[in-house]
């Protein structure tokens, strides 16, 4: 069977009709003619197979077919009117694309919140991920800021050093290599790890079910690896314990924390992205440049 659609003009004037109380005052609510609106119920009759109204009846009744319809045509047009007002508002929004490292991304919920407060006109589309990984989203366009844990790009600037500290509370066998979870060669972070230890001249080995952030954390909760954070992580998640002091000798070296720019980062982008890094790294253990 074919498919029939209704337009929403035939509901429009359905409803003229029932609250107007007539097609001659329907027509004038709605500034067409009346035979106009005779012939917009009409169509809509032969759309639904079925009369809306009782002509032999004065004042005019609605069928029972009728009164379905307009207990529907009431909420199409009550949607219709809403989808538009959603898009018009839309259009006197800025948009803008945002990542954040994952290391930071605790702080997400207070940076959306506070752009929000701050910044109606706003509305900011997030990504986490390993700080390269992002650095190349900026690079192709597909994001317009980011903000970086040890990952300098050509359009960034320094927000401050991030202090780091070891974790973990790992049980090891004596003279077997410390084990210590990284989540690959991109990562600043692994990078600084592996420079640490090797500074130190600590015996390790790359735990092997680390893949990701979230399975390098979930390995030092569960007591089987250690790995390195912002110096202040276990105030936040209590379930991460320090590291022995003498577990790991040194804490590596604080890294740089960036906030990077597509090349082409709109001016009002780069001041909401400001702002909105401030808020994400609030509270966390950073320096000064």
């Amino acid at each position: 069977m074919a498919q029939r659609d209704i337009e929403l003009k035939l509901l429009r004037a359905l409803v003229a009709v029932v609250d107007e109380g007539g097609f001659a005052r329907a027509s004038q609510a709605l500034h067409v003619t009346q035979p106009t609106i005779s012939q917009q119920i009409q169509r809509l009759e032969c759309i639904l197979q079925e009369p809306v109204f009782q002509r032999d009846k004065r004042p005019l009744r609605l069928t029972p077919a009728g009164r379905e319809v307009l207990a529907h045509a009431r909420r199409v047009i009550l949607l219709n009117n809403e989808v538009l007002g959603t898009i018009a508002g839309l259009r006197g929004q800025e948009w803008f694309s945002m990542g954040c490292s994952v290391h930071f991304a605790d702080g997400l919920r207070a940076m959306l919140s506070q752009l929000a407060t701050e910044r109606p006109g706003f509305r900011c589309a997030t990504a986490t991920g390993l700080s390269a990984v992002l650095a190349d989203k900026l690079a192709l366009g597909e994001l317009e800021a980011a903000v970086l844990l040890g990952t300098e790009t050509p359009h960034c600037e320094m927000l401050g050093r991030m202090h780091l500290a070891w974790f973990g509370q790992v049980r090891v066998v004596p003279e077997d290599r410390l084990p210590v979870a990284l989540v690959g060669e991109r990562s600043a972070l692994s990078r600084r790890i592996v420079e640490t230890l090797a500074e130190n001249r600590v015996p390790w080995r790359s735990a092997p079910w680390c893949s990701d952030p979230l399975a390098v954390r979930a390995s030092v909760q569960a007591g089987l690896a250690y790995t390195v954070l912002t110096a202040d992580a276990h105030h936040r998640d209590p379930s991460l314990r320090p590291a022995p002091l003498d577990a790991l000798r040194a804490a590596p070296a604080p890294l740089p924390v960036y906030l990077a720019f597509s090349p082409t980062a709109r001016e009002p982008v780069v001041e909401a992205a400001r702002a909105a890094a401030r808020v994400a790294l609030k509270g966390l253990p950073l320096s000064l440049p």
